[in-house]
């Protein structure tokens, strides 16, 4: 770390603003085709596919459909979710550990990432990868858009080995000591994401590419099987930055320590044994796996459910002593005495309540018998958007106010209209996830370029997916707000001086001793073991009764 003439810096910053801006680009980008989305697939609204295709952009109206939906689907839940969780990472672990990650991983990994990201961006624009968020073969993309994601994947991982290191130098100098609870959470969203993101990476050189680039044919159900290893996983490593960011704004705003930070270490440890080996209860419709496997993994899709339970309790606990410490008194006066004006704690109450609608609907999704109604209907659509699209985006997005200070040394412009962020996109999130739930329900599906398909859609679909696309403009409204804002502020708010270190390090009280939780090799020990013992029976069937290899289909 070094200051001078009483601005503070870190070597770790230029990165960080770097990969924030990027994550922002994103949500930009992303949003832009949310919004072309919502509106085209609303029955009976305009089909702004159609007017883009009939202005000579070279392709259909469903190819476009399908094109913005890939764009979508991977500028929100990868580029915006990679890029802001190593750049926060990068801003919190010297201000935690008052160690530097080494700069050739921070330069090493912006590249790779960066080319990547470019790459990939090039092979979905042009429309040579309308293979969707979820990439599944036989369908084939361009050799570019899997070298890209290739590339922003193992940029991700350089990072998250400085960081390893960054850890590794401060256990030296520190043992006996308790890992601090922010730099716990950095930890946990890195394995986690290693563990789900080293089977896509080898499914996606053994299948993805040979059928791109050689035309190799290859098994469906093999590649969806490690997909889906990494698919659901994924969510964790989205969700665990945000929960950190729980867990160290929500008391300090109010001025009392968490309620438990062991509990909040029970559930870290527990993301990182559970969170990898749940995929299976994405592929309860798929033929070809046994229900057994299935069962096995809708049991360990609950337990991974109870962190979501601890984290919810802790944070409730830690509101409830804020309030009373701030006068609250009764049954719920304490609500009252939350600071409700603070829009960046207001943004993350606001994102962990939704995140409360996620997790029940999500353990719908998880229940064997109940997926089957509710699989690939807009149910999914609600119930996503309400997790990775507010619990995260939203955390993501109002605690950016406060980088833009401590980071960036920019006051937030249109200050009044902050509290805004979080009102609209909450409100408009109910309003869409709740109409999306009714339509799913009533066996509206997802991912069609004709929601009437072709005047053939049951009545009851209309009413539900007209109303969640209001409430998705209205969100829509609110992230419009933050990105003037973001950008708005780095061209023209005015300048501040960066704070000094003392007023920044994220330890308010010291770690303790460490315990058995502290204990990270034999967590990642364990979790290798249970997804081993996951894994490998539906792997030994698939291979045991031998590959179905078909040719690939390009989009």
């Amino acid at each position: 770390m070094s200051g001078a003439g009483g601005v503070y810096t870190v070597k770790e910053d230029w990165y960080a603003r770097i990969t924030v801006v990027v994550a922002f680009i994103a949500l930009l980008l992303g949003g832009v085709f949310g919004v072309l989305q919502v509106i085209s697939r609303t029955p009976y609204w305009p089909n702004l596919y159609e007017m883009l295709a009939r202005i000579g952009l070279g392709a259909s109206a469903d190819e476009l459909y399908y094109r913005g939906l890939t764009a979508h689907g991977v500028l929100l839940a990868i580029v915006l979710t990679t890029f802001y969780i190593v750049g926060i990472s990068a801003y919190l672990t010297p201000r935690v550990l008052g160690i530097n990650i080494r700069p050739v991983f921070l330069n090493v990994s912006l590249a790779m990432m960066v080319v990547g990201l470019v790459i990939a961006a090039i092979a979905i624009v042009l429309g040579w990868a309308n293979v969707l968020y979820t990439f599944y073969l036989p369908l084939v993309g361009h050799p570019f858009f899997y070298l890209g994601a290739a590339l922003l994947i193992l940029g991700s991982w350089v990072f998250a080995a400085g960081a390893f290191l960054a850890f590794l130098e401060w256990r030296k100098a520190n043992p006996g000591v308790g890992i601090p609870l922010v730099f716990f959470g950095i930890l946990t969203a890195f394995i986690v994401w290693i563990m789900a993101t080293t089977p896509l990476v080898f499914i996606v050189l053994k299948n993805h590419i040979p059928a791109s680039l050689l035309g190799w044919s290859t098994d469906a159900l093999e590649s969806r099987l490690f997909f889906w290893w990494f698919g659901h996983a994924l969510v964790y490593f989205w969700l665990v930055p945000a929960i950190t960011l729980w867990y160290y704004y929500v008391p300090k705003a109010l001025g009392v320590p968490l309620f438990s930070e062991t509990m909040a270490k029970v559930a870290f440890a527990l993301f990182i044994l559970a969170s990898t080996p749940v995929g299976l209860h994405h592929q309860f419709a798929d033929p070809g796996v046994n229900p057994y496997y299935k069962y096995i993994q809708t049991f360990l899709t609950l337990v991974v459910a109870s962190p979501s339970m601890l984290t919810a309790f802790n944070i409730i606990a830690t509101m409830e002593r804020g309030g009373r410490a701030r006068g609250g008194e009764g049954l719920l006066g304490w609500i009252f005495k939350q600071p409700w004006r603070d829009p960046v704690y207001l943004g993350l109450v606001l994102a962990f309540v939704t995140f409360g609608n996620g997790g029940i609907t999500g353990i719908i999704n998880a229940s064997y018998q109940l997926n089957n109604v509710v699989h690939n209907t807009t149910w999914v659509v609600g119930h996503f958007h309400t997790t990775v699209g507010t619990a995260v985006a939203l955390t993501f997005m109002v605690y950016t106010f406060i980088l833009l200070r401590e980071l960036y040394g920019r006051e937030l412009i249109l200050r009044g209209l902050a509290p805004a962020v979080p009102l609209l996109w909450f409100i408009g999130m109910m309003i869409f996830s709740l109409a999306y739930y009714a339509a799913g329900l009533e066996g509206a599906p997802r991912r069609t370029s004709d929601p009437t398909y072709g005047g053939f859609m049951p009545a009851e679909w209309a009413l539900p997916l007209q109303i969640g696309a209001i409430g998705g403009l209205i969100f829509a409204v609110g992230g419009l707000i933050f990105l003037v804002q973001f950008f708005g502020s780095l061209a023209g708010g005015a300048r501040i001086p960066l704070a000094q270190p003392a007023t920044l390090l994220l330890n308010p009280h010291p770690p303790g001793r460490a315990t058995i939780l502290d204990r990270i090799s034999l967590l990642i020990v364990a979790a290798i073991i249970l997804n081993v013992l996951a894994y490998s029976g539906a792997l030994i069937e698939i291979y045991s009764r031998g590959l179905q290899p078909v040719p690939p289909l390009l989009p």
